[in-house]
């Protein structure tokens, strides 16, 4: 009897370390990098999980790995992605059993599919204190996760500087679609609706002096997921443009008043900025 006792007891030991032991340990685990996380994410926001395996919108293949997740603060993002407070984004998360309608969390993700509207693909996430979680602890995460990116954006644009042909300060003076010869491209589900901004050129920063004083940047106009991270332009719009000659599109030159120039390209994520960054630009010029 005292020995069934004493395995009886061993067993229920054992049972309870398989059903609490183990989910404590995990539990104890160092919370994942939240510096590592937003460096490798291209999008970073806070959000309260709506509906379990479903989707924002119809281009998006539903699954029981795709949350709706209603947004409630951006952290990080592409400039070309429209993505606001109180927007509906899908979710493809890696584990959704750790997920309930109501839960809050912060989401570090890749884009996925853009269209009518925004779907991303989870790197990683920080379940947050709830719906009732303070504003107070909400806004110390944004800070933190700003501070984090505002470094990222440094080393980014040191990088983008060192790589340019051209960086120049201009307005941009026209925008017209570029129709590109059968030839030159081959339109794929990733076609990038070649757009021409042409820009006046005031002041060059970096690079030889431009002829004419014009121009012309090739640029892609759709929001699809291979192009999210290249700038949009506008016409009139004004700012710095970090340039390189273009190899993407296929046909480098092109006509500008009658004369055939050379094209460049404006594709990544900080080569386009506002006349706000003019000092930070010029400062890290000088370093180089």
């Amino acid at each position: 009897m005292k020995v069934s006792s004493f395995f009886v007891s061993l067993m229920g030991a054992i049972q309870w370390v398989a059903l609490f032991g183990w989910a404590g340990c995990a539990r104890a685990q160092a919370p994942t990098n939240q510096a590592s996380l937003a460096r490798q994410s291209s999008i970073v926001f806070s959000g309260t999980v709506s509906k379990i395996g479903a989707t924002s919108f119809a281009d998006v293949p539903k699954s029981a790995q795709t949350l709706v997740v209603r947004v409630d603060s951006i952290v990080k993002k592409p400039s070309a992605v429209s993505l606001k407070k109180g927007d509906d984004v899908t979710v493809e998360v890696k584990d959704p059993s750790v997920f309930q309608e109501g839960t809050h969390a912060t989401f570090y993700t890749d884009g996925w599919i853009f269209g009518s509207g925004v779907a991303v693909k989870e790197l990683g996430h920080e379940i947050g204190p709830g719906v009732g979680g303070t504003t107070k602890a909400a806004g110390a995460d944004e800070k933190a996760h700003g501070q984090g990116q505002e470094q990222i954006s440094d080393q980014e644009l040191r990088d983008r500087l060192n790589s340019a042909d051209f960086v120049v300060i201009g307005r941009v003076t026209d925008i017209h679609r570029w129709n590109v010869p059968k030839s030159a491209y081959r339109v794929t589900e990733h076609d990038p609706d070649w757009h021409e901004a042409v820009v006046e050129v005031q002041s060059v920063l970096k690079g030889g002096k431009v002829k004419g004083n014009k121009v012309v940047v090739r640029f892609p106009q759709r929001n699809d997921v291979a192009w999210v991270h290249s700038p949009k332009f506008e016409k009139n719009q004004q700012g710095i443009f970090c340039l390189n000659r273009d190899q993407v599109s296929g046909v480098p030159m092109t006509k500008l008043g009658g004369h055939e120039v050379n094209v460049y390209t404006c594709l990544g994520h900080g080569d386009s900025l506002p006349m706000s960054e003019e000092a930070r630009v010029r400062s890290f010029l000088k370093a180089q």
